[in-house]
C-alpha cells in the first residue's frame, strides 16, 4: 500500500472533516456526500475493530511467548539434570560419560560437518621493481 497507518488515518479524518464542512459545495457538485460519509464511517469503524483484534492478538502472543519460554527452560533443566545423573551413573571419568557430555557441549558448537572452511582469497603476486 505504501502508506503508514497514521498517514491513512490522517487522510480519512481530514476527508471526513471536509465532507462535513464542505457538504454544501460538494452537494452542489453532484456528489452524494451523506452516502460517501457513511461509507467512510463504516470502513473506519471496521478498520478500528480489526486493529483492536490485532492488538489483542499481539498481547496474547506476548503472554504465550513468556509461557513457552518458561516451559522451555523447565524442559532444559529437566533434561540437563537427567543427563548429569546419567553421567554420574556411568562414572564421570568413563568413556561413556565423555560421550554423554558431548551432548551438552555440542549445544554451543556446531558439528564438524556443519563447519565450512573459508577458502583463502588468491592474492596477486607483486611484480618486482628493479633497483637502480
Amino acid at each position: 500500500m505504501g502508506y503508514s497507518e497514521a498517514q491513512i488515518l490522517g487522510l480519512v479524518e481530514k476527508t471526513e472533516d471536509l465532507q462535513v464542512t464542505e457538504q454544501a459545495a460538494l452537494t452542489d457538485a453532484n456528489l452524494n456526500v451523506p452516502a460517501m460519509h457513511e461509507e467512510l464511517l463504516i470502513l473506519h469503524k471496521k478498520a478500528n475493530e480489526s486493529n483492536e483484534k490485532q492488538e489483542q492478538k499481539k498481547r496474547e502472543l506476548k503472554e504465550i511467548t513468556v509461557e513457552h519460554e518458561a516451559d522451555l527452560k523447565r524442559l532444559y533443566v529437566a533434561a540437563s539434570s537427567q543427563l548429569d545423573m546419567m553421567i554420574g551413573a556411568v562414572k564421570k571419568d568413563s568413556v561413556a560419560a565423555k560421550n554423554f557430555r558431548r551432548i551438552r557441549s555440542r549445544l554451543k558448537r556446531p558439528d564438524a560437518d556443519d563447519i565450512t572452511i573459508a577458502q583463502p582469497v588468491p592474492q596477486p603476486v607483486p611484480t618486482p621493481v628493479p633497483l637502480k
